[in-house]
């Protein structure tokens, strides 16, 4: 989500960095007390800055994010049940995610696993407010059999990855801009090394991307935005053009490899690792290497 530009610089950052530790620990207690040590600040004064710089609570943010994220897994994990996702993303118990649901975006849990796939698609163009999850027109629009070329898909065992990022949102002139950015502050604070490595985080039902340098050497948290990559079993293969590539060969990848590879997704974000520097190049030139986590069925 875009964040309020009128405020001090100082401000932004401590908010990015509570931000992603929420994104990265949606099941996990996220109280008051804690964000505001993510931040650096009292809890109060953490929850002042955090409505001014997203324009919502801390509170607000975290149901709405859990909320978003559930949904894209009700979509695409079909075969994981109701009460495992609502536990994945913070809530107490099935009951209480089923209210939160139904009343966000006006119908339950149980609806959206019942209606027809393309229905089901159109849910990504809905939220509250009108508020898109993932534009499918832009996506996924014209993608038919016809697009069904085989991607060589080969499944991998990746380590943990360590990285500074900066947070983009998912279109391509952001994105290479979030690259130039990190690469810039990574250079000038002497974290490149020469095996360095240059990934980019998607978060499709949030419409965000993280741009992301590998580094050897834990950076400060006072100046940079940490993030691992978790250890885990990817399905990899390899793209390159335009975001609506990306989102094409995905589309092919869960409707045409997933059901018949014996694995299921493990997660509902992936993420690409780069062959070049994208500060140099442009993203729709550079081959990209998808990595899709998926878990046996």
């Amino acid at each position: 989500m875009p964040l309020n530009q009128d405020v001090p610089k100082e401000y932004s950052k401590s908010i990015n960095a509570a931000i992603n530790f929420i994104q990265t620990n949606l099941s996990d207690n996220l109280s008051l007390e804690k964000l505001s040590q993510v931040a650096n600040y009292s809890p109060f004064h953490f929850q002042k800055i955090f409505t001014q710089v997203t324009g919502e609570s801390p509170k607000q943010f975290i149901v709405r994010l859990r909320l978003e994220t559930a949904a894209h897994a009700l979509i695409i994990q079909l075969d994981k049940p109701i009460k495992e996702i609502a536990l994945e993303n913070g809530f107490t118990s099935a009951a209480t995610f089923a209210r939160a649901f139904r009343n966000y975006f006006g119908f339950s849990a149980e609806n959206v696993r019942a209606m027809p796939k393309e229905q089901r698609m159109a849910l990504y163009k809905k939220g509250t407010q009108d508020q898109q999850l993932v534009d499918t027109d832009k996506y996924f629009k014209n993608v038919d059999d016809r697009d069904s070329d085989p991607l060589n898909i080969v499944v991998k065992k990746v380590q943990a990855i360590y990285g500074v990022v900066v947070d983009s949102a998912l279109d391509i002139v952001s994105i290479e801009n979030a690259f130039k950015k990190i690469f810039q502050l990574a250079d000038v604070n002497d974290l490149l090394e020469t095996n360095s490595k240059f990934f980019g985080i998607i978060y499709p039902h949030q419409l965000s991307y993280k741009a992301m340098i590998s580094t050897k050497r834990p950076p400060s948290p006072a100046k940079f935005l940490s993030h691992e990559i978790p250890a885990a079993k990817f399905a990899t293969y390899h793209v390159a053009g335009d975001l609506q590539d990306t989102f094409r060969t995905l589309r092919v990848f869960t409707e045409k490899w997933l059901p018949e590879s014996g694995y299921r997704l493990g997660d509902i974000w992936g993420f690409e690792l780069l062959s070049e520097n994208l500060a140099n190049k442009s993203y729709r030139v550079i081959e990209r290497e998808m990595h899709i986590p998926i878990i046996p069925q």
